[in-house]
C-alpha cells in the first residue's frame, strides 16, 4: 500500500483530493493539508508520495519523497525533476491520478503524451504525420508497412528482392528518423500518425 500527504492550495480542495482514494485499498491518506498548514510544518510523515495540487513550489522543492503534481497551470518548462515525478492536469480522473501515485512510489516518472511530445523531444510536437512520411524515404515507408504487417526481417528481404542486411539498415533509419527504440514503438507511432493503415 503506498501512503500519500494530500496538499493543495486550499485545505477544502485537500479533503477532495483524498476523498478519491477513500475506497481504493492500494493508497492510504496519512494525511493533508493546505499550502500555509503545510508551510508552517513542512512535514510529511511516514509519506510514500506527495500530492500536490495548485501552485506550491516551496512544497514541491523541499519535499523529501516523490511529488505528483496536478497542474492546470501552462508549464513551459519540464517540471519534472528528482522530486516530481508526475504532473498531471488538475481535471485528471481518480484512476490516472492512483497509477500516477503508484509509479512515483516504485521511482518512475509519468507524462501525458502532449508532455512527452513537448518536453522530451523538442520539436515533435510540431510534426506531423506528413513530416514524418516525408522524412521517411519510399522504401522506408514499405518496410514500415510491412513490420506493421508482422512480417520479420527475413519475410520482408524477399518480398523487397533486398538482403536481410539492407533491411536491418532501413529498419534502423526508420527508428533514428522516427526517434523511437524498437520496431514495435515504430508500428505504434505509425498507427497514430496515419503513415500505416490499421
Amino acid at each position: 500500500m503506498v501512503r500519500i500527504f494530500v496538499l493543495a492550495s486550499t485545505y477544502s480542495q485537500a479533503q477532495r483530493l483524498a476523498a478519491l482514494f477513500e475506497e481504493d485499498e492500494r493508497i492510504e491518506v496519512i494525511g493533508t493539508a493546505d499550502a500555509a498548514r503545510f508551510r508552517a510544518t513542512r512535514k510529511t510523515p511516514l509519506a510514500d508520495v506527495l500530492l500536490v495540487s495548485g501552485h506550491t513550489p516551496d512544497a514541491v522543492a523541499e519535499a523529501e519523497v516523490p511529488v505528483v503534481l496536478l497542474s492546470d497551470r501552462e508549464l513551459d518548462e519540464n517540471p519534472l525533476s528528482k522530486t516530481v515525478r508526475a504532473c498531471l492536469p488538475e481535471q485528471s480522473s481518480a484512476a490516472e491520478i492512483a497509477a500516477a501515485i503508484t509509479a512515483a512510489s516504485a521511482d518512475l516518472m509519468v507524462l501525458t503524451d502532449a508532455q512527452a511530445r513537448q518536453w522530451l523531444r523538442p520539436g515533435l510536437a510540431r510534426d506531423t504525420g506528413r513530416t514524418f512520411m516525408e522524412s521517411l524515404t519510399a522504401r522506408e515507408l514499405q518496410v514500415l508497412r510491412m513490420l506493421a504487417d508482422g512480417l520479420s526481417n527475413k519475410e520482408i528481404a524477399p518480398e523487397l528482392g533486398i538482403s536481410d542486411h539492407t533491411v536491418k539498415f532501413h529498419v534502423a533509419q526508420i527508428l533514428a528518423k522516427l526517434g523511437v527504440g524498437s520496431r514495435t514503438e515504430a508500428v505504434r507511432l505509425a498507427i497514430r500518425r496515419g503513415l500505416v493503415p490499421i
